[in-house]
């Protein structure tokens, strides 16, 4: 079998037919889908056991809600395919998604294969079209470098597929229970692992960004706990480019800012947290990479005014500037 399409479901009654209906409709591949009930409360564990009942490559399973890393992991228990994929339960595939990626990770032996995506909001309007329509196939340097840089290569799982075996010999999952990060650190582990990534750097995933989803929600009703996962991300990153290549280290380091400027931006608009010790950890990372900073600072997001201010103002005032600097740009929306 080819594929193992992983789904974990959770309260996405909406969207969940057509994510399921744009898998089985993938051709030129053999697949199954394996759906992950997270303890919906809406009809999506219905939905899961009808499908079940009408194609014999689908298989569901109930469980507690756990969040999404539990239930990807619960998934890769029953998958039998030779490579993996993660998909949301409320986006799409593009027809021909997983045959181009599974025959490109064929051709090259690839641990890992990467495509682009088109992100669609609930109003039907489309973004992120910078696709090359291209195949590059990159080495495991180039593979940890892209996927740092965020060059053709994203932070999230359901733009990959992952060779089964590679997960299997190297123990990769997720950390259970955890609901934010939790792509980002299954993806390091795999990529630290990896041999060979391929890129089909076409839009062939449909993902919908939704301002009420998992993750946006989470966010905001759990500041501390979002916060502390963005650290366990960053110490686990360090971790893993221990024994990489310098050039790695260097780009690990860019991502960590890239990273930590967002978390910035969105703890700006809680004063509360602005003498939080993670969070002055946070600031006093980026000062003392400032040559890092200097050298890549449009990369992790900072305009040349911005990485002067961090760099140089007091922690508390650049907090400051940062919350002002949200509520101009809401306003300005």
């Amino acid at each position: 079998m080819d594929v193992s399409v992983i789904i974990p479901v959770y309260n996405t009654e909406k969207y969940l037919a057509a994510c399921i209906d744009s898998v089985l409709q993938q051709t030129y591949v053999s697949l199954e889908i394996i759906l992950v009930d997270d303890g919906s409360t809406d009809s999506s564990a219905s939905i899961c056991d009808v499908y079940t009942q009408k194609h014999d490559n689908i298989k569901a399973i109930h469980i507690q809600n756990s969040g999404p890393a539990t239930a990807k992991n619960e998934g890769l228990k029953l998958a039998q395919g030779n490579y993996i994929a993660l998909t949301d339960s409320d986006d799409k595939m593009e027809l021909l998604m997983l045959h181009k990626m599974v025959t490109a990770g064929y051709e090259h032996h690839a641990d890992i294969i990467c495509c682009n995506y088109k992100q669609i909001d609930e109003n039907g309007n489309i973004s992120h079209l910078n696709s090359t329509y291209k195949q590059y196939v990159l080495d495991h340097e180039e593979g940890l470098v892209h996927f740092f840089s965020k060059d053709k290569i994203y932070s999230q799982c359901w733009t990959k597929l992952y060779k089964r075996q590679m997960l299997i010999d190297y123990h990769i999952e997720n950390d259970p229970g955890l609901r934010t990060d939790e792509d980002f650190i299954f993806n390091i582990r795999a990529f630290v692992k990896a041999q060979k990534t391929v890129i089909v750097d076409e839009p062939l995933y449909e993902y919908t960004h939704r301002e009420n989803s998992l993750a946006h929600s989470y966010f905001k009703k759990n500041i501390s706990q979002y916060i502390d996962n963005r650290i366990k991300r960053v110490h686990i990153t360090q971790e893993a480019v221990k024994n990489e290549t310098a050039a790695v280290k260097e780009w690990s380091i860019v991502h960590i800012i890239m990273y930590y400027n967002e978390l910035v931006g969105k703890v700006s608009l809680f004063p509360e947290f602005y003498s939080d010790n993670r969070i002055i950890e946070i600031l006093n990372y980026i000062k003392h990479n400032k040559k890092i900073l200097h050298k890549y600072y449009k990369i992790c997001g900072f305009s040349k005014i911005g990485k002067l201010m961090i760099i140089n103002m007091p922690n508390v005032i650049y907090m400051k500037y940062r919350q002002l600097k949200n509520i101009r740009t809401k306003h300005l929306q």
